[in-house]
């Protein structure tokens, strides 16, 4: 699902995944932003336009678009930097307790 789009020179995003982005970048409320943090930190399929100013006419859209892509996409690449160390954390802790218990049953 695309939250943030460039269509006819203009940015928009929508925060409600069942409804396509309509809503003008330059109208984005403090609530909507937490709404696409969240958003972005638990949809696997959260997605963007890549920013491009040569499509976005309205230089207003420019800034405040470039801006929300580049901090969701840097979240976006921690999310999944943070996925992976958890689960490397979590495997290695529950090798060593499986260890730890094999050897226990054991003696």
């Amino acid at each position: 699902m695309k939250y943030l789009t460039i269509e006819n020179g203009q940015a928009h995003y929508t925060t409600d995944p069942t409804v396509p982005a309509s809503k003008k970048i330059d109208q984005i409320s403090k609530e909507d932003l937490l709404k696409l943090l969240d958003l972005c930190m638990k949809e696997e399929d959260f997605e963007m336009d890549p920013f491009d100013d040569i499509l976005l006419k309205n230089k207003a859209h420019q800034i405040i678009y470039k801006n929300i892509y580049q901090k969701l996409e840097e979240l976006r690449k921690q999310r999944i930097r943070f996925s992976d160390e958890t689960t490397v954390l979590y495997r290695t802790a529950i090798n060593k307790y499986r260890a730890e218990l094999d050897n226990d049953i054991e003696e």
